[in-house]
């Protein structure tokens, strides 16, 4: 049976392509054979382009796992192995809370905005009697409709990688054919996006482009630092949690959230040890910057930068590891240091997307550098989080 259902107030934007399995009683049978089945469905939907969403194993989808990880980098797998999420969340939200005890095991797609309401497609999944062929020929063809009630965008992307996996086992199948369609796992393009970044940072300019001092970031940025930017931006993006029910986690995961310590360590690395260790990788120039007022938890006035030339300088040629500065670095703390250009904010800036790239905003907010014109600008992280090994104290 198909339907139309209304949600009022959802506390997240859904995507078009999600298809979410709700219930409003816990059905045990088609749980178990969901979970049962639960890599090939997931490869089955992702084969017609459509992202299936099956809330008690949230927590265990590796393509959502590195998402979780980047909102809640303090999370282990002890703990995420016990986040169950329920399937009767969404229906707290409906437009007609009455019709709630209606609605029976089910699969909602298609949403759709209509003035302050979602509208969702529902489809009841009716599995009683049916023997395990009949039940995967259900799905299967569930899918094909669902897919054919959406515009037809995006169904033809194809990728080489993906195997299908067997309706018993829910393990790729030993076969040499490659499917119709598949799509790349989520967490295999973060990898990906990583290894750019880290080589990004790697390959960083030591300072900041030459030409004349601007007042605004897109402006005062060149090429290559433009494009540092951008693929810093499209990184983050993809680890945000786009379209997925981010209160949800919040509920379940809040408790354990941690400020993590920061840790400095001898050959200037930042580490984040409580957000399982991951390092917060960033240029020479930006580092130097960012150790400058470490060492200053009172603050620094930005126009008052030229105070701190000699350990600047300092820090800049330790983080570059040269024994001088270069002409081209002389003139990156010129600019630094003179008030009248804007060069600092841009570092300020850059510094901030390095350590939204490693941890979500709500948690990078800690370790940046924020201030107001004309004040001190500090690193607002409670200076007993901090940590200096030997060679820095």
């Amino acid at each position: 049976m198909k339907y139309s259902i209304a949600f009022k107030n959802l506390p997240f934007e859904p995507e078009r392509r999600q298809v979410i399995y709700v219930e409003n009683l816990y059905d045990e049978r088609i749980n178990a054979i969901i979970r049962e089945k639960y890599d090939w469905l997931k490869w089955n939907f992702k084969r017609a382009n459509l992202d299936f969403v099956y809330l008690p194993m949230f927590f265990n989808d590796e393509e959502i796992k590195e998402k979780v990880l980047y909102y809640a980098p303090y999370l282990t797998s002890e703990i995420m192995e016990k986040v169950e999420l329920r399937s009767s969340y969404l229906l707290g939200y409906m437009s007609h809370i009455e019709n709630k005890v209606k609605i029976q095991p089910s699969f909602l797609y298609a949403p759709q905005k209509e003035d302050d309401e979602w509208v969702f497609q529902g489809q009841t999944i009716d599995l009683s009697e049916k023997e395990d062929l009949a039940i995967n020929k259900w799905f299967e063809d569930s899918i094909y409709d669902i897919e054919e009630e959406l515009p037809i965008i995006h169904r033809c992307i194809r990728f080489d990688k993906d195997e299908e996996p067997s309706a018993m086992t829910g393990k790729p199948a030993s076969s040499d054919s490659k499917p119709e369609y598949s799509s790349t796992p989520i967490l295999d393009i973060l990898k990906k996006e990583h290894l750019r970044f880290e080589k990004i940072i790697v390959e960083e300019e030591d300072g900041i482009s030459t030409d004349t001092a601007k007042s605004t970031l897109e402006e005062i940025r060149d090429e290559d630092v433009s494009e540092t930017v951008e693929d810093l931006d499209r990184i983050i993006e993809r680890l945000r949690l786009l379209g997925i029910p981010l209160n949800v986690i919040v509920e379940y995961v809040a408790k354990y959230e941690t400020i993590s310590r920061l840790r400095l360590t001898d050959d200037l690395g930042i580490l984040l040890p409580d957000y399982n260790n991951r390092e917060v990788k960033m240029g020479p120039l930006y580092k130097a910057v960012y150790f400058l007022f470490l060492n200053h938890p009172e603050g620094i006035i930005l126009q008052h930068l030229e105070n701190y030339h000699h350990e600047l300088v300092n820090y800049y040629l330790q983080t570059s590891q040269k024994d001088e500065l270069t002409p081209r670095m002389v003139d990156t703390i010129n600019r630094l240091e003179y008030p009248g250009d804007n060069t600092i904010n841009t570092v300020l800036t850059r510094i901030k997307t390095y350590f939204k790239a490693t941890i979500d905003e709500h948690l990078a907010k800690h370790y940046c550098i924020v201030g107001k014109p004309g004040e001190p600008y500090k690193i607002p992280l409670d200076p007993n989080l901090i940590e200096w090994e030997d060679d820095y104290e």
